[in-house]
Order: C-alpha cells, then sequence, then structure tokens
C-alpha cells in the first residue's frame, strides 16, 4: 500500500502545478481577449466606416443615373405627347370641337356680355312707376 501512497503523493503535486497552469492559461487567455478584443473592436469600426463610405459613394452614383434616366424618361416622353396633342387638336379643329382656350374666351366673352346687358335693363320697378304717372 505504500507503493500505491507514493504515486498518489507524487501525482498531487503535478496534479496541483497543471490545475495551476490551466488556470493562468484562462486568465491568460481572458487578459488576452481583453487587450485584443479592443483593438479588434477599433479595426472593425475603421473596416466599418470605409465600407459605409464606399456604399455611399455607389448609392450616389446610383441616385445620379436614376435621375439621368427620369430626365430621359420625361425628354421622350415630351417628344411623344407633342405630335399626339398636335394631331388631336387637328383632329378637333376640323371635327369643329373647339378647344379649352376657344371655350374660355367664349365664356369669358358672355359673361362681359351678360353684364351690359343687364345693366342696360331698365329696372322693373322703374317701368312700372313710368306706368303709373302716365
Amino acid at each position: 500500500m505504500t507503493k500505491k501512497n507514493g504515486k498518489k503523493a507524487r501525482a498531487l503535486p503535478m496534479l496541483k502545478e497543471s490545475a495551476q497552469e490551466i488556470w493562468l492559461a484562462g486568465l491568460g487567455a481572458f487578459a488576452l481577449a481583453g487587450e485584443e478584443g479592443g483593438k479588434l473592436f477599433k479595426q472593425l469600426v475603421r473596416k466599418g466606416e470605409g465600407m459605409e463610405k464606399m456604399n455611399k459613394a455607389r448609392i450616389n452614383v446610383l441616385v445620379g443615373k436614376a435621375e439621368d434616366l427620369r430626365g430621359e424618361a420625361r425628354t421622350a416622353v415630351a417628344k411623344l405627347t407633342v405630335p399626339i396633342e398636335t394631331g388631336m387638336t387637328n383632329a378637333m379643329h376640323r371635327l369643329g370641337v373647339p378647344t379649352r382656350r376657344e371655350i374660355a374666351t367664349l365664356t369669358k366673352r358672355v359673361e362681359e356680355l351678360t353684364k351690359v346687358v343687364a345693366k342696360s335693363k331698365p329696372r322693373a320697378g322703374r317701368t312700372r312707376r313710368a306706368a303709373a304717372r302716365a
């Protein structure tokens, strides 16, 4: 039994030493993570800033292209709209349909004539008085 106890007695300090080394390795890993973690965080922030700048530049290019396309589309629509409107106006004139401008002008003239006629008509009250005097 002494042999067994002797092996245990020698194994115990080795076990304590191994446990101490494992503990120290854990503490070292924790300290390294703390040091390197801060560096890593700063590095990630710098990378993120670079990506943000790059993506903003890409978006600005795409927005510029979209605005150019919008302008081109408006120009194309305008080029198509003018001949169509001209053709419709000519066709309506041939059929005798007045344009909006012509209708607005006629409406204004009718309103002016209505005012003139209303002013030139003798009032109903005056004609009765005149008839009563006669």
